[in-house]
């Protein structure tokens, strides 16, 4: 495998708050730089020609290498830049890789460069490069002429060691050392904390006397518990009843209202599973206890949808405690727990039906979303093709199971299209697509229709030589640059193009099931009004929020362009104290103001007249070596150990002791601010 290294006589220069010297890395002793970084962070870069940076030729094959080592207490969130015009140039296109990197030996982190073309959002994991997302907007390779390495804010200072970057045309095989960071119950060796758990016999006694009903956490007042209706909503108020969910606006607020005709307010945490599993293949060495595959932990082992075998420690940790009864056990278990802290709603990803069998509301997340073969961009489909209309068809009959269920307040159409992470133009992508596609007939005939059916003005508009509208099937890269005209008419047609992409799935799912709500797509962020097509096929506007809390003003935007109430489907915060090096997208000081964040966010969110809910993200811990796209955060309710977090636990039931009244206008939401830190890892 050819190896370039890049040039040492090409210098390393820095911005921001970094000091950097030469030095080995201390596991490998490799020759590289100690960074010593300020919590402002800061940057590193290496400039050069286009297509040779760092004095080696870039070539659309080769691997980029980036040997990293560091000991901190959590997880490093590197960004790997690719800038066509120097950095920070606003208007050229500009790449950033995000990544994880795992603490205490050396990390290969290997970027692929066909990946510059951003296609692929996020990037199959490897050994200690955990999760990573691509961001901004495609680079050409032969005109990058600056590659930057952001190391971001910390709650402190952070030193890293960088090895001599590299690029080689074949990915390198990784290793690991022999080293466990994983305990037998799952649990980092990295760290110590209080709440976590000694041995297997402090396990097992833990999880048998929460089952018998010994107190883990704080429960839920009585008093409160009977203003409640058998679905969880509010019944000092009625409106009238269908037997399903509904939406209202009763000219003060939109609501939820339950079957039995009570507003609702919808509050509760998704990912309600036993499991967290994780992969182990190539990790081995660093767990110190595998479960074996078969006999008694074999329901310890799932099989991921990429094929692969993962193990969860927190199913182990059931089986050890409640033997072969373990799932019964778990679900008892989990429903005194939610019931008793007020939640009202098992939210997405839980185990299918399981509210239907607690009689708890539950949200659905509709599974395959519909594809074709040829893609636009991303996962965008051929969204006017026949193949569109035929695979909603077939998606949509898994409600026809579920399609009488009173329990069930509504669905998901699917959860934040890998398309919608920015603000794209996918009528552009469409344009300069070289296969023959549905959508580009429809495109073709939408500017016909819209050019009166002369090529020549369509012409002169864009600034582009046609003769006729058929010559529009020949690719054009980079249409929108063509004029101010040409851009506004590819997003005009890229609302057309996402309406059809909601419209269909939607009509097929409203046949299967017409009783219970749409609920959306589960945007990962609105960047554009574009976003608002389609939403008239829906019942709900929803979107994943991970601020400190809801912005008044964006929620009433939303709903206003939309025309429809709105549903936050995920937030969360971690705190760096309980034994994850991971804090997820908003990082808290400690438990207790993990559970200060909860309280903030959903009465903040409560008291907004536009919003009829919002979901915690999510049950349960994640693995220490990180699920199966890298993510190892501390984001749980409970440990890997079902220990619940009492101290946010505490918060939490304080804020749906007051949530209806909050939501009536009758008292005003707290207004003790958590005490948030940067965010650690990713």
């Amino acid at each position: 495998m050819p190896i370039k290294l890049f040039s040492e006589t090409i210098k390393w220069e820095t911005s921001g708050n970094l000091k950097m010297s030469p030095d080995k890395l201390p596991d490998s002793g490799e020759m590289g730089g100690r960074i010593e970084a300020s919590p402002e962070g800061g940057f590193i870069f290496f400039h050069g020609a286009p297509g040779n940076v760092g004095g080696v030729a870039w070539e659309k094959d080769d691997f980029l290498i980036l040997p990293v080592f560091h000991q901190e207490t959590h997880c490093v969130y590197l960004h790997l830049h690719f800038w066509e015009q120097g950095p920070f140039t606003e208007a050229a296109p500009h790449a950033s890789i995000a990544m994880n990197v795992f603490p205490g030996f050396t990390v290969q982190v290997v970027f692929p460069l066909t990946r510059l073309d951003l296609e692929t959002l996020f990037l199959p994991r490897t050994p200690g490069r955990l999760k990573n997302v691509s961001l901004g907007t495609p680079v050409d390779l032969a005109k990058v002429i600056c590659l930057g390495i952001e190391i971001p804010e910390s709650a402190g200072p952070q030193t890293i060691w960088l090895g001599q970057p590299r690029l080689a045309d074949k990915e390198p095989v990784y290793t690991v050392p022999n080293r466990p960071v994983v305990d037998e119950l799952g649990q980092w060796t990295g760290k110590e904390w209080r709440g976590k758990t000694l041995d297997e016999t402090e396990l097992v006694t833990n999880l048998r006397d929460w089952a018998k009903g010994s107190l883990a956490a704080p429960v839920i007042d009585q008093a409160y518990a009977t203003q409640l209706s058998d679905y969880g909503g509010w019944k000092e108020k009625s409106y009238p009843a269908t037997g399903f969910f509904r939406t209202e606006h009763d000219s003060k607020r939109w609501w939820l209202i339950d079957p039995a005709g009570h507003p609702f307010f919808s509050a509760g945490p998704d990912c309600v599973v036993p499991h967290m599993p994780g992969p182990v293949k190539h990790l081995e060495s660093l767990f110190k206890w595998i479960p074996a595959r078969d006999g008694e932990f074999a329901d310890a082992w799932l099989q991921s949808e990429r094929g692969d075998a993962e193990v969860s420690f927190s199913g182990a940790n059931l089986i050890r405690a409640f033997g072969r009864n373990w799932q019964g056990e778990w679900a008892r278990l989990t429903a005194n727990w939610l019931k008793s802290w007020g939640f009202n709603t098992i939210a997405n990803w839980s185990v299918p039906q399981l509210g239907r069998h607690l009689k708890i509301p539950y949200v659905y997340q509709l599974r395959s979303f519909p594809a074709t073969r040829t893609k636009i961009f991303r996962d965008f489909p051929d969204v006017f093709s026949p193949e569109y209309r035929s695979a909603a068809a077939e998606y949509a009959q898994q409600l026809k199971e579920i399609s009488n269920d009173p329990y069930l307040i509504g669905y998901f159409l699917r959860n934040e299209p890998e398309w919608g992470f920015g603000d794209y133009n996918i009528a552009e992508f469409l344009l300069a697509h070289p296969q023959p596609l549905a959508c580009k007939e429809e495109l073709i005939r939408f500017l016909a229709n819209k050019y009166n059916g002369d090529a020549t003005l369509l012409a002169n508009a864009w600034r582009y030589p046609l003769t006729d509208f058929t010559d529009l099937h020949k690719p054009i890269s980079d249409a929108p640059n063509l004029s101010a005209v040409a851009e506004a008419d590819l997003r005009e047609f890229t609302k057309v193009l996402i309406a059809e992409y909601i419209r269909v799935p939607a009509a097929a799912a409203r046949q299967a099931d017409p009783n219970h709500l749409n609920l959306g797509m589960r945007w990962a962020w609105v960047t554009s009004e574009q976003f608002y097509a389609g939403s008239q096929y829906c019942d709900v506007f929803s979107l994943n929020c991970y601020k400190l809390a809801p912005n008044p003003d964006d929620i009433k935007a939303a709903s206003k362009a939309s025309g429809l109430p709105v549903m936050i489907g995920e937030f969360h915060a971690g705190a760096l104290d309980a034994g994850l090096p991971s804090t997820g997208l908003r990082g808290m000081a400690d438990q207790t103001e993990r559970g200060k964040f909860y309280r903030w966010y959903i009465e903040h969110a409560a008291a907004i007249p536009e919003l009829v809910g919002a979901h915690y993200f999510q049950w349960g811990d994640q693995p220490v070596l990180g699920r199966f796209d890298g993510e190892n955060c501390n984001i749980g309710l409970v440990d890997v150990c079902h220990r619940p977090y009492a101290e946010m636990i505490r918060e939490i039931v304080k804020t749906h002791e007051r949530m209806y009244q909050i939501c009536m206008g009758l008292i005003e939401p707290t207004d003790e601010l958590p005490k948030e830190v940067p965010r650690e890892g990713f």
